[in-house]
């Protein structure tokens, strides 16, 4: 199977409420994603609300990946997503969840919550598929080695492929740090059986 795009990891806004409701004002001050900044709302508040909020009567449910709005993704080899965001208060980078067998597809949805705005959204993935970590992972100099491509930095304004190998590494650091996680089990076990085909 060909490692050369096999994932992809692309970062959101930061959401003190992680991601399940509205930001706090203090995260849309502290943003530096461009929309943000500009308008002061975000699209991303329900990106891991798959819990709280109903899915669509597939089974699937959506959320935007503001990188992959303009720039589509050039591969057909993509299985997983991850998600990374950077903390204002501490200022580091974590991977913070995952979508698994994510599809692309732009679409409006009617606002989930009183005073939010029409959600834009471009992701789905099934309810089974998404998970937000329990224990995020800090992207340090030291393990961004193993989870991106060789001679590759973290992308800082659009997202970076990920290989086979470097997909396997960051599932193998999830597990390390959260052992218990069934769901996540779940998900990666799903992703290993998927290898095999």
């Amino acid at each position: 199977m060909e490692d050369k795009n096999f994932g992809i990891l692309t970062s959101i806004d930061w959401n003190s409420n992680f991601w399940k409701a509205l930001p706090t004002k203090e995260d849309l001050q502290n943003s530096k994603f461009g929309y943000v900044e500009e308008y002061s709302i975000t699209h991303t508040y329900l990106n891991f609300g798959h819990n709280e909020f109903a899915s669509d009567i597939d089974g699937y449910f959506f959320g935007l990946l503001p990188q992959l709005w303009s720039k589509t993704p050039q591969s057909k080899n993509i299985r997983v997503i991850f998600v990374k965001s950077q903390n204002w208060r501490d200022k580091k980078i974590y991977i913070v969840g995952l979508y698994l067998f994510p599809i692309l597809e732009r679409k409006l949805l009617p606002p989930e919550i009183s005073g939010a705005t029409t959600r834009e959204v471009n992701i789905k993935a099934l309810v089974k598929d998404i998970h937000l970590l329990k224990n995020f992972i800090e992207l340090s100099p030291t393990n961004e080695k193993k989870f991106l491509p060789k001679g590759k930095e973290l992308g800082k304004q659009g997202f970076n492929y990920l290989t086979r190998e470097n997909v396997l590494n960051i599932f193998d650091e999830m597990t390390k740090l959260s052992p218990n996680d069934k769901k996540l089990s779940s998900i990666k076990f799903r992703f290993l059986k998927y290898l095999k085909t």
